[in-house]
Order: structure tokens, then sequence, then C-alpha cells
């Protein structure tokens, strides 16, 4: 929920698989390690978005 906010609700196909995956994660490492999707080769504009959001959840 919180990626789809920060990225104006964009709900396509890549935006719900992240959506999904940083819902249903406990750690920051399991979601950079997910096997669904690699999120290290995102943009480093969306990168920083996913590091904004994980401040807010997980710390």
């Amino acid at each position: 929920m919180p990626w789809l906010l920060a990225n104006g609700w964009n709900y396509d196909d890549e935006s719900c698989l992240i959506a999904n995956i940083v819902d249903e994660s406990t750690s920051l490492d399991e979601v950079w390690e997910s096997d669904e999707f690699d999120f290290k080769a995102l943009p480093d504009e969306d990168q920083e978005k996913l590091h904004q959001i994980f401040e807010h959840l997980y710390l």
C-alpha cells in the first residue's frame, strides 16, 4: 500500500508486485532479497522512495 501511495496509486503489475512484497515482508533484508523482484535493478529514484517507506514501516 505505501508503495502505491508513493507512486500516485500507479496500479500497474510491477507496482502491485512491489506493494505486495513490501506489505508481506517483515524485514528490510526480506524485501531486498526477494526472489520475486530484483529491487536493486530499480532506478535510483524508486530505490530512494523504498528507503523512505522502509524508514516509516520498519524503524
